[in-house]
């Protein structure tokens, strides 16, 4: 128990690290850090999602405070985003686990490429 403690607290530092550093990437590690600690599958994404949402509020606040973009840059993609959001959440209640995995794991790699050649 003490052990998971220390992995989730070192673990939320390298995912709020990571959100505030590159504005995205948590939930790549999110995610695996939580089927880790033992929530898996579905649980996992769900509970990355709700980790995720108020790391990023925090960053985009630092962000906003210093200059750096304004809310109303965002709203355009605010309608699109949020539909978009409804219909992921809405499909993961409906999609195998396995499935899930494999999507998520062709992001990692399709990310990781795009970093390292793009």
């Amino acid at each position: 128990m003490k052990h998971q403690k220390a992995l989730s607290f070192a673990g939320g530092l390298v995912v709020g690290g990571l959100n505030g550093l590159l504005g995205a990437g948590g939930g790549m590690i999110t995610v695996p850090l939580l089927d880790l600690l033992g929530a898996k599958g579905k649980k996992s994404h769900a509970t990355s999602l709700a980790i995720i949402v108020p790391l990023s509020l925090v960053s985009a606040g630092v962000y906003w405070f210093r200059g750096w973009f304004s809310p109303l840059d965002a709203l355009p993609y605010l309608p699109g985003g949020l539909a978009g959001a409804a219909l992921g959440a809405w499909l993961l209640g409906r999609m195998n686990t396995g499935w899930v995995k494999l999507l998520f794991g062709a992001l990692l790699l399709w990310a990781g490429f795009r970093q390292a050649f793009l």
